[in-house]
């Protein structure tokens, strides 16, 4: 499944970049993100409780910065296991950087989601959903992130 948007952050090119390559910075705007631990430089772990419509499922994941261009692009795979259910997730995310103006960024973001066992029989206008619904979400706290950092 393919989810591909865009969102403004009011905030400089350099403040987005910082955040989006802190890990644990980042996993506090993540909506349903518990808790994130850096491994290395570009490995991270993360525990997830994420709501599907009727249900929450809660994930162990590990995360890979897999390719960064200063200032344009990150890359990042991520793995996870649901811990009540059979089956996995893959996602590999690619978020595209653009300055519209000094203190405007917008953020283009792909991403493929692949799943396996009884998560990928939740269905993916079900998935979808609650992805472009946490994305959202996600766009809002990191711009309340600045907001308050800026305060």
């Amino acid at each position: 499944m393919r989810v591909q948007d865009s969102f403004l952050l009011s905030a400089t090119i350099e403040d987005v970049w910082q955040l989006f390559m802190n890990a644990e910075k980042l996993g506090r705007c993540v909506p349903g993100c518990e808790e994130v631990t850096s491994i290395s430089p570009t490995e991270y772990k993360a525990k997830m409780e994420v709501k599907i419509q009727f249900m929450k499922l809660a994930f162990d994941a590990k995360g890979e910065l897999k390719n960064s261009i200063f200032h344009e692009s990150i890359e990042v795979e991520m793995i996870g296991k649901p811990l009540a259910l059979a089956g996995l997730f893959r996602s590999q995310m690619k978020l595209q950087l653009e300055e519209i103006e000094p203190q405007v960024v917008k953020v283009f973001y792909d991403m493929d989601l692949q799943m396996t066992g009884r998560l990928a029989t939740l269905g993916e206008v079900l998935l979808k959903g609650t992805i472009k619904k946490n994305a959202e979400q996600f766009a809002e706290n990191v711009q309340q992130f600045f907001i308050e950092e800026n305060v």
